[in-house]
């Protein structure tokens, strides 16, 4: 029987892996800053399975109302709406420490890790079979930097990563975390999520540079 799964999000690195992993499911693709706009397809009620694959990147610029609805508020009101207890569901998380060294974490203030991290905690405490995904950066066969950014992030990144100051990944390693193998009883932490100036708006670049000197 075919497994009725969900992927929120339209990252296509996350997205060729399911499909592969998942060829002869039913996959539904839906857009992450678009969700609120599917709690009430009652097709979408009742998955197998739900990938969490997303963050609205211009959420950077909006106001801290906005960018919070989108990135945590809808995301976690849409999978209430679908959700059943029968449902898997995957979380693609960012690590909490990005550079090697980091002994202690006392502040966020990058959006886009508070995001991540405050999503989290609030999907553990609503659900049983979770299963989060922690990833640092991700990068190819060809150590290319696969991240959301324009080239000049990528190279900062690439950089980062060979004079290892910050940790990585090999994209072709992750497959099997993406599996329902997978241990889905495990209790995870929440994290800390005490932040500072996330009120303001700023270049995705600013923020990326932000978290990378509080990790």
């Amino acid at each position: 029987m075919k497994k009725k799964i969900i992927i929120l999000g339209h990252s296509q690195k996350f997205i060729k892996i399911i499909k592969n992993l998942y060829i002869h499911d039913q996959i539904n693709i839906l857009p992450w800053r678009q969700l609120y706009k599917f709690e009430k397809y009652k097709s979408y009620k009742n998955p197998d399975i739900i990938f969490m694959c997303g963050y609205d990147y211009t959420s950077h610029w909006y106001n801290y109302s906005k960018y919070f609805r989108v990135n945590v508020t809808s995301p976690l009101k849409f999978i209430n709406s679908i959700y059943n207890k029968k449902t898997f569901l995957f979380y693609i998380d960012t690590v909490a420490k990005l550079r090697k060294k980091t002994t202690t974490k006392k502040l966020i203030l990058s959006r886009y890790e508070f995001a991540k991290k405050k999503l989290r905690n609030e999907l553990i405490k609503k659900f049983d079979k979770i299963q989060i995904i922690e990833l640092p950066p991700l990068v190819d066969k060809n150590l290319e930097v696969n991240i959301f950014g324009g080239m000049f992030t990528k190279i900062i990144f690439k950089f980062l990563i060979m004079i290892k100051l910050i940790n990585s990944i090999k994209l072709q390693s992750i497959s099997n975390k993406f599996l329902l193998k997978n241990n889905f009883n495990k209790k995870y932490k929440i994290h800390s999520v005490h932040s500072f100036m996330l009120s303001t708006p700023r270049p995705l670049f600013i923020d990326r540079f932000l978290r990378i000197i509080s990790s």
